[in-house]
C-alpha cells in the first residue's frame, strides 16, 4: 500500500482529523509538549491514496543533553542535535500495514536533512509493537526504568554523518 507523510501546519483545529486522531489515542500531552531547549517541533501524518489519515507522528529537534539534566554535547565549540520522537500513534485497524515504518522513515529522513546526529525516542514497557518497529530499523536499545515501568527503552539510531 502506498503511504503519504506529509508535515501537518502548526495550529490546532477543533475539525481536525489529525487532533482527533491524537485525542483518540491518548497522545495530545506528549503533542503538545514544549519545553525552552526544543529547536523545532514537527508534526508528521501519515495518508493512505484516498486521503484516509492513518497515523501521525510528533518529533523535536532539540541538542543532546538537556532533556536530562545534562548540559548540551559539543564537538569542536557546536552543539550536537538530534531528532527525538515524543509522540507516535497508528489506530489498530491501521496497524501492520507499513504505516508505522512509513512514518518513522520520514522522521529519519527530515532529522538527517536538518543536521541530526541521530535520532532517539522513548518506549513505555506495554509498547511491544513499537520496540520491534523500532529494533526493525536499526535502532539500537538502552532499557530505563520510568514511573515504575522496568522494561521501558530508550531505542537511539545515529544517522550518517554529513559532508
Amino acid at each position: 500500500m502506498e503511504i503519504e507523510v506529509r508535515e501537518v501546519l502548526d495550529g490546532r483545529r477543533e475539525d481536525d482529523p489529525v487532533w482527533a486522531l491524537i485525542d483518540e489515542l491518548g497522545q495530545g500531552d506528549w503533542v503538545r509538549f514544549t519545553a525552552g531547549f526544543h529547536l523545532s517541533s514537527h508534526l508528521l501524518a501519515a495518508y493512505s491514496p484516498d486521503t484516509r489519515l492513518m497515523g501521525f507522528c510528533r518529533y523535536i529537534v532539540q541538542p543532546i543533553g538537556p532533556d536530562t539534566g545534562c548540559p548540551p554535547i559539543t564537538v569542536q565549540g557546536q552543539e550536537v542535535h538530534e531528532a527525538k520522537i515524543l509522540a507516535f500513534g497508528v489506530p489498530e485497524r491501521w496497524r501492520r500495514r507499513g504505516v508505522g515504518t512509513a512514518l518513522q522513515r520520514a522522521v529519519i529522513a527530515a532529522a538527517g536533512r536538518q543536521g541530526c546526529h541521530q535520532v532517539r525516542s522513548h518506549s513505555s514497557g506495554d509498547n511491544v509493537e513499537n520496540h520491534q518497529l523500532k529494533l526493525r530499523l536499526g535502532f539500537a536499545v538502552h532499557p530505563i526504568v520510568r514511573d515504575g515501568d522496568d522494561r521501558g527503552c530508550y531505542f537511539i539510531l545515529p544517522l550518517p554523518r554529513r559532508g
